[in-house]
């Protein structure tokens, strides 16, 4: 074998080794691109008003590292979420938070700023829950991979907030100026630090769970926790 074979052969290899990964994390329930935003040091008050759903005193706490593209994320929304808050949020043993994980950037950070900007007026669930519903109506739905697409651009993150009735002068200022940008990279921070390295991934009172798993995983582990 002459040398420039051998480097053909390396390279070939190589492809389809790159190619292989690519294929095994395609369904196994997570979103895995490369981080782009910058981890650091983790904030002590990321915590503070984060979005949350139940009893504040519930026995066990629900954390969800995700974001608004992330198709395994929509999935957890539109089949699981309803089920655990069927179950356990509204029973008064679940408290859920929402922390931001968007790390593939761009626009999927922009969404993630624009909820908080919902939020000040009071509507981050209703936000939160129209943002995974466009993705799932527009695209996913249709098979149509569009976490590499510029989907939420600033005008259509306000034509989205104006679906909800919110004061659209006020919403396009927050998300104008950047208003929660440190917020979104902090909780992005937060779940580097705490082992996220993909989309959804879940602590539930600090055991981890990652993935869309089904109903039937979550209600093991929450209910080993409320034992």
């Amino acid at each position: 074998m002459n040398k420039k074979t051998a480097y053909i052969l390396v390279a070939a290899i190589g492809i389809a080794f790159i190619s292989w990964i690519a294929f095994s994390n395609k369904d196994n329930g997570t979103s895995q691109n490369s981080p782009t935003l910058i981890p650091a040091v983790v904030q002590e008050n990321t915590d503070i008003n984060a979005p949350t759903l139940g009893d504040a005193n519930a026995p066990v706490t629900i954390v969800e590292y995700g974001h608004f593209k992330c198709p395994f994320c929509n999935r957890f929304f539109r089949e699981t979420e309803p089920q655990i808050a069927e179950k356990y949020i509204k029973t008064g043993k679940v408290k859920f938070i929402w922390k931001d994980f968007p790390f593939e950037g761009g626009d999927s950070v922009v969404a993630s700023e624009a909820a908080y900007c919902a939020q000040d007026q009071g509507k981050f669930w209703e936000y939160h829950d129209l943002l995974f519903t466009y993705m799932w109506d527009n695209y996913y739905s249709k098979n149509f991979n569009a976490e590499d697409e510029t989907i939420f651009t600033n005008a259509k993150l306000k034509e989205l907030a104006g679906k909800l009735g919110l004061d659209s002068a006020e919403f396009g200022s927050c998300v104008d100026s950047k208003k929660y940008s440190k917020l979104v990279q902090d909780n992005y921070n937060e779940g580097i630090a705490k082992g996220a390295k993909a989309t959804p991934t879940f602590f539930i009172n600090d055991q981890k769970v990652v993935g869309a798993q089904p109903f039937s995983v979550f209600s093991q582990v929450i209910d080993s926790k409320l034992k």
